[in-house]
């Protein structure tokens, strides 16, 4: 597992802004949490935003340093008024930086927007977990051929099944915690391998009667 610091005491750049209406929240973190299983560090509103902070500041940085922007596309996207000044900066970076950084996610019943008609996109509506694969595999730069070559000959339908995939395409999954939950796992039955990473094993965690029902909780979703 890897140790994420969130909110003001931040110090990674994070892998992939989640840019989505607040209507969407749900659907959001739900992408972010199993982002967060396959080893990709997520900054979602809910998770680092904190009272008294600049909203607008605070989202213009967070699309700043991190390396992706991911759009969640449904209905209700084209009708915010933040996402659109989020997509609008998300298009800025890839004219400056000349490289892909806008990841359209479609997630519910919506036309693509027309800034995103060209763009080749993830449909999570239709395997969420192939989806999460390709996108995960983006973020990790996994090879797409062995990746996709893996994914025709089986379909994942757990974090699980998705961690077998990405094994046998030569990547080493992990698991991403926000720094409490590591620090709560680490002291109960974790072992630190190097600063900011340690392994643990998932059961021993969940048969723990010190361990929070908030940790458990969250281990016993990906296991």
């Amino acid at each position: 597992m890897m140790r994420i610091p969130r909110g003001k005491r931040r110090t990674t750049k994070p892998d992939i802004f989640i840019s989505h209406s607040s209507k969407d929240s749900k659907a959001a973190s739900r992408l972010a949490l199993n982002l967060n299983f396959c080893g990709v560090d997520v900054w979602l509103d809910k998770w680092e935003l904190q009272v008294g902070q600049s909203l607008t500041d605070e989202l213009a940085k967070a699309i700043d340093e991190s390396r992706y922007v991911g759009i969640l596309i449904t209905e209700n996207y084209n009708k915010t008024v933040w996402t659109k000044a989020e997509y609008k900066k998300a298009i800025a970076r890839e004219q400056k930086e000349d490289r892909i950084v806008m990841l359209p996610i479609i997630i519910g019943e919506a036309e693509i927007p027309n800034f995103l008609e060209d763009k080749i996109h993830i449909d999570l509506r239709k395997s969420f977990y192939t989806g999460l694969a390709q996108l995960s595999g983006m973020v990790h730069e996994i090879s797409e051929f062995r990746l996709n070559r893996a994914l025709e000959d089986y379909e994942p339908n757990s974090v699980l099944e998705l961690w077998n995939i990405f094994e046998s395409v030569g990547f080493d999954p992990y698991v991403v915690f926000g720094e409490d939950d590591y620090d709560e796992i680490l002291k109960y039955g974790g072992t630190e391998v190097h600063h900011n990473y340690a392994h643990f094993s998932p059961y021993e965690i969940l048969e723990s009667k010190v361990v929070s029902p908030h940790v458990k909780k969250l281990i016993g979703e990906f296991t």
